[in-house]
């Protein structure tokens, strides 16, 4: 599959819609306004937090702003002080195939961003294959999904696994993110597709989300990882100057997407 990468311990920022740059001083400059919006297809998880960026090299948490007008598509998101969050009124779920328009007004500002919600292709059902050990990986169960894609290329998919721990009985994530679009795997046909790197014992529950992202995610999360090179002590690029589609001087992102979860238990 072309364009498949895997981000080791990276934590996601979604973006769509148009992108404006933003130049970031490192030092003594004044705070920026820091977004993370997010508009999805499950019910009352979509959120705005918004932050004030602090020097680069302070230690202290970036300070949470509290009293900003929020709305998008015209409905107000109230702050919830136990979570730091703006959240729409409770029952709010996003639609696919519409456009969101985020507006935040604070300190006498209005930021804008405009994003429309992608719908993620047809997963039918998880299956297991047996394994011999080849190469790095042991013997075990692969798993591999029943797939149907009616959406034209280029369309991209933002995948993370976890595994259901009975110790803390929660679900854990191994870290990995990968990133993956529909150019290379069939439209209108049904496929399957094998969940690389990926060996399991029987009993083991695997827990799958796919989220549908746009194009602007796909750079963001280049630009992200260029920033993010996995390189210790000075040879580590510090973060500057990614890419945002907030308008008005803020950083961050305004993301949408439609998400499917799907849990499997090995035989």
């Amino acid at each position: 599959m072309k364009n498949l990468f895997i981000y080791f311990g990276l934590t996601l920022f979604i973006l769509t819609s148009c992108k404006e740059k933003i130049e970031v001083e490192m030092e003594n400059a004044e705070p920026l306004l820091v977004v993370e919006a997010e508009v999805t297809t499950e019910t009352d998880s979509s959120y705005v937090r918004l932050t004030l960026s602090a020097n680069y090299y302070s230690s202290e948490p970036n300070p949470i702003v509290k009293t900003a007008s929020v709305s998008i598509n015209n409905i107000p998101f109230t702050f919830v002080p136990a979570s730091n969050i703006y959240k729409a009124p409770a029952g709010f779920i996003g639609k696919t195939d519409t456009i969101y328009n985020l507006l935040v007004s604070y300190n006498g500002k209005e930021y804008k961003s405009q994003a429309k919600l992608e719908p993620m292709f047809q997963v039918d059902s998880f299956f297991q294959t047996w394994k011999e050990a080849q190469g790095f990986l042991p013997a075990g169960y692969s798993l591999s999904y029943a797939a149907f894609d009616a959406r034209e290329p280029i369309k991209y998919t933002y995948y993370q696994q976890f595994l259901y721990d009975s110790t803390s009985k929660s679900d854990t994530s191994d870290g990995n993110l990968i990133f993956f679009d529909n150019s290379l795997t069939p439209i209108n046909q049904a496929y399957n597709f094998e969940i690389p790197f990926l060996r399991l014992n029987s009993g083991a529950e695997y827990v799958a989300v796919f989220r549908s992202v746009d194009k602007n995610m796909y750079e963001f999360l280049n630009a992200f990882g260029n920033q993010n090179p996995d390189i210790p002590g000075p040879f580590q690029v510090p973060p500057a100057n990614l890419p945002t589609n907030i308008t008005g001087g803020a950083v961050g992102y305004f993301a949408t997407y439609d998400v499917k979860r799907w849990r499997y238990k090995v035989r």
